[in-house]
């Protein structure tokens, strides 16, 4: 009896530190923010600091010779 408790006590102590909560693997928005200037100018991404611009603006990929959208016809 004296041998039991003790050795109950030090097998859930093993338990508890061998199921502790894992850590997190990621990296929060705050440290990926830190030392960087955000753009000033409201209503532009960062990506693009210049007020109302697109990004990437749109292009068909037409030529002219192929006559699509815009193109004259004969």
């Amino acid at each position: 009896m004296k041998f039991t408790t003790p050795l109950a006590l030090l097998l859930c102590a093993s338990f508890t530190s061998a199921t502790a909560l894992p850590q997190k693997n990621v990296i929060s928005y705050d440290a990926l923010n830190r030392n960087r200037v955000p753009c000033s100018q409201r209503g532009s991404s960062a990506a693009n600091c210049k007020p109302g611009a697109e990004a990437n603006p749109y292009t068909r990929g037409c030529s002219k010779i192929d006559r699509c959208r815009g193109g004259s016809r004969k």
